[in-house]
């Protein structure tokens, strides 16, 4: 079916309106695995979600409404105004702005920083813990594939974990904080897409900046420290970047698995190596 009918068929029985009713604009860049459209209905804009092929394994929809009825008061997201706790679908009033994957980030890296710093510093707690280990673990079951090489990383990573992170400070985490989930507004930046929201340290949010150029995860941190980070605190990204490359490896694989490669006509096998190259790359580094 075409996306925009979908959309509009989603939308309809939403806001209980005729299909006809809901204009639907454009789909927002970023993120392959749901749409996520531009509609407007009775003349008022709305940010409208489906969840694609596969999305609610790895997302629990009831704990992502919790955490959107938590942070609303924060300012830092767009208000929802719609939620199935089933299927996912989302609808949320649409915030006027420009997506940073759009900008130059370094422009923006006091607005983000800020952004995160509200959201850290906010006391606030999550309707759970982001579960790191039994994350890891629940996702290798969506895939039954484990070569020595992830085994060996993520046997590593843990190790680094129990000896160094277990017992740090954690606070609520965005926990997919990548400039294609910010908006830079007339007046402030928002966070948006809230699915892996939970408690975490808060170096997990810094090194999610460096999804596309990991250098970018270490201008942002010195940025919200608010001077020139240590060795000790870099490493704390790279750890949690490696974690994020052993989990996005797991998805990407997964993809592939259900035929998502030929579907999207993008190669996920592709980028699962990429991802454990990179958690490689990355634990070399830490290592030194």
């Amino acid at each position: 079916m075409e996306h925009a009918k979908l959309i509009q068929e989603h939308a309809s029985r939403a806001f209980g309106v005729r299909e006809n009713d809901v204009k639907v604009k454009h789909r927002f860049l970023g993120g392959m695995s749901h749409l996520t459209y531009h509609i407007e209905i009775h003349g008022v804009d709305y940010a409208y979600r489906v969840i694609g092929k596969d999305g609610n394994l790895f997302v629990n929809r009831k704990i992502e409404k919790k955490n959107l009825d938590i942070i609303k008061d924060l300012g830092l997201n767009n208000e929802t105004v719609y939620f199935d706790e089933v299927e996912g679908d989302k609808a949320a009033k649409y915030v006027e702005g420009t997506v940073l994957t759009q900008l130059d980030i370094h422009e923006h890296l006091h607005e983000v920083a800020k952004a995160l710093k509200k959201l850290h510093l906010s006391g606030l707690k999550p309707a759970s813990d982001y579960g790191l280990i039994e994350r890891l673990d629940l996702y290798e079951t969506f895939t039954n594939i484990r070569s020595d090489k992830y085994l060996h990383l993520k046997a590593e990573w843990i190790k680094i974990y129990d000896r160094e992170h277990k017992d740090q400070p954690k606070v609520f985490c965005h926990n997919d904080a990548q400039r294609s989930n910010m908006v830079v507004g007339k007046n402030q930046l928002y966070l948006l897409d809230w699915e892996y929201a939970g408690l975490n340290e808060f170096y997990y949010d810094i090194a999610s900046f460096g999804n596309v150029n990991f250098e970018d995860a270490l201008k942002l941190l010195d940025v919200y420290l608010e001077r020139p980070a240590t060795l000790t605190e870099q490493n704390s990204v790279r750890f949690y970047r490696m974690f994020q490359a052993l989990q996005w490896h797991q998805v990407a694989t997964r993809k592939d698995m259900v035929g998502l490669s030929e579907v999207l006509k993008f190669d996920f096998k592709m980028l699962a190596e990429k991802y454990l190259n990179l958690a490689e790359r990355l634990y070399l580094e830490i290592k030194g």
